[in-house]
């Protein structure tokens, strides 16, 4: 619903992507690793895992339905899932099966992915042909969740998978690499060009295609003065974006760190963000913020009520479990006291 998303190059020029994930109900969530050949039985349509793929699963019942939130897989491969309301286009299921597609729900697109493509150009060539987004609801939401896609590779290209399309998808390369929820990806980048033009001195084609190069601090140097303070997908995206381009490069021990200081920009505090339901409203909040070192198949993690990262390491998938593995989240708050130095250490800058 409020979910966003950034990478960030590395001075070593080593890609990193960060993601919160935001709701207005709870979801149980779980670190997984899905091997190679595992069964998804659960799915719309079962099918069975061509790639390693480890990351988030989430659903209301894990062991009777999980699917794939975000993850990394064999070839590197590492992107999420977010929420895209209103825009999505969705199909009958008879429609895809008459065109000789296999029909998944919304939710399910992510796990399809990590567990069947080896690269961007492989899910842009073959996803339309392979898939389509059935209508009929499941057992997550009273609908086929709509959701879309954003995905990273090693050299770190950005893809943007969007079911605009109804049984089909538009594909869009992602010039900034970043990522929100609704309207279309297109729209986001044309409204970032447009606040560009206001607060620096370069002026923009509005071509699709058109790259959006690093901004020269001397360009804009007042940081986020004007930008929309709301929790609305095209203000986080923005937020995000000025955030990213106005980074300071890192080396990569700190390159993850600085993504999760980049996003505490667009976190959804309880309370801060309501969504009218009836005669009242729901709250939706950031429910977890994860991160992947893609180069390392490194994940971290921490919880809403535990800032205290997670780590899951990809390690040898053949040493993984012959089934679906599951790695629990610690939502309870854990602390670790101060450390007495009674000797000055300037690297350390303790006393």
């Amino acid at each position: 619903m409020a979910c966003t998303g950034i990478e960030l190059i590395s001075k070593q020029g080593n890609p990193y992507w960060a993601r919160t994930q935001d709701f207005e109900q709870h979801f149980e969530y779980s670190g997984v690793k899905v091997p190679k050949g595992y069964e998804f039985e659960s799915t719309f349509t079962p099918f069975v895992t061509k790639l390693n793929v480890m990351g988030i699963v989430w659903a209301k019942n894990l062991h009777k339905s999980p699917v794939l939130l975000d993850g990394i897989n064999d070839a590197g491969i590492c992107g999420g899932s977010f929420y895209f309301d209103h825009y999505y286009r969705y199909a009958p299921t008879a429609e895809i099966t008459n065109s000789g597609k296999m029909p998944i729900r919304g939710e399910e697109l992510c796990t399809w992915i990590l567990t069947h493509y080896s690269s961007l150009d492989e899910i842009k060539a073959n996803l339309s042909h392979d898939v389509g987004i059935t209508n009929e609801k499941g057992p997550m939401m009273d609908m086929s969740v709509p959701q879309h896609c954003v995905f990273h590779d090693e050299t770190g290209r950005s893809i943007v998978v969007e079911p605009s399309i109804e049984n089909s998808f538009r594909i869009f390369e992602n010039p900034v690499g970043v990522f929100t929820n609704s309207p279309t990806f297109d729209w986001h980048l044309a409204n970032l060009k447009t606040w560009l033009e206001r607060t620096t001195s370069r002026s923009y084609t509005f071509d699709i295609n058109e790259p959006i190069s690093q901004i020269q601090l001397n360009e804009l140097t007042s940081g986020l003065i004007g930008i929309p303070s709301d929790y609305k997908p095209e203000s986080r995206f923005l937020r995000a974006a000025f955030s990213k381009l106005l980074s300071v490069q890192v080396d990569d021990e700190f390159t993850l760190n600085q993504i999760f200081q980049l996003l505490t920009s667009v976190n959804t505090p309880k309370g801060s963000l309501r969504i009218p339901q009836n005669d009242t409203s729901i709250v939706a909040w950031t429910q977890y913020t994860d991160g992947y070192d893609i180069k390392n198949k490194c994940l971290y993690a921490f919880t809403y009520d535990n800032r205290n990262l997670k780590m899951l390491d990809f390690g040898d998938p053949e040493k993984w479990d012959s089934t679906i593995a599951f790695y629990s989240f610690i939502s309870k708050q854990t602390v670790e006291p101060f450390e007495q130095k009674n000797v000055w250490t300037s690297g350390e800058n303790t006393i």
